[in-house]
């Protein structure tokens, strides 16, 4: 048995349904950005405020989804395995999440704010790739090689903004699935 499967795991299945949920996060982001600027939808019709208001909960809605989703299987999954609920590692991952999840919503709050709305997409890339190499030596899989691939995505979305949802779809949609298929049957 795998005893090394924590509370926040994105091995196997749990990696898998990050993914899907990012992928379809992404496209329903990218799709009311291009309704709102087209101005041919009902959201184009929204002052800005409410607009941001409405991605804001979207955004919210994603992380809360994602979040508990990651938590039940891998509960379930301990559960098999008689493991405790949170050991130390889950609870220091986290931890480390938790403070750059704020400290990263504070900077993408004022690069909006500053009118810098071509760098939101870069930084979120760049704040979750620092996660994954600083939660490295509490997890078992590569999770520096995420956060390293996280982080070259988000330079290049800096280089070629045109590419940004591309980048961002990628990085976390397929190589959150890419992770969890490598690790699904992988014991250690």
């Amino acid at each position: 048995m795998n005893k090394r499967i924590h509370n926040l795991s994105l091995r196997g299945i749990t990696g898998i349904f990050a993914g899907i949920f990012s992928l379809i996060f992404i496209f329903g982001i990218q799709l009311l950005f291009s309704q709102y600027a087209s101005g041919s939808a009902g959201v184009s019709m929204l002052p800005i405020s409410f607009f941001e208001i409405l991605i804001f909960s979207i955004s919210f809605l994603y992380i809360l989804i994602s979040y508990f989703t990651i938590i039940l299987i891998n509960k379930r999954r301990r559960k098999k395995i008689y493991l405790r609920k949170w050991d130390f590692k889950a609870k220091k991952i986290r931890r480390i999440y938790l403070v750059l999840l704020l400290l990263g919503g504070i900077i993408l709050y004022f690069l909006m704010l500053g009118g810098k709305i071509k760098l939101v997409i870069p930084a979120s890339m760049i704040l979750y790739g620092i996660a994954g190499i600083i939660s490295n030596k509490q997890t078992y899989g590569a999770t520096a090689i995420l956060g390293f691939i996280f982080i070259s995505l988000g330079i290049l979305a800096i280089l070629f903004p045109n590419l940004a949802f591309y980048l961002w779809g990628f990085a976390f949609g397929i190589c959150h699935i890419v992770y969890g298929l490598i690790y699904f049957n992988y014991k250690r």
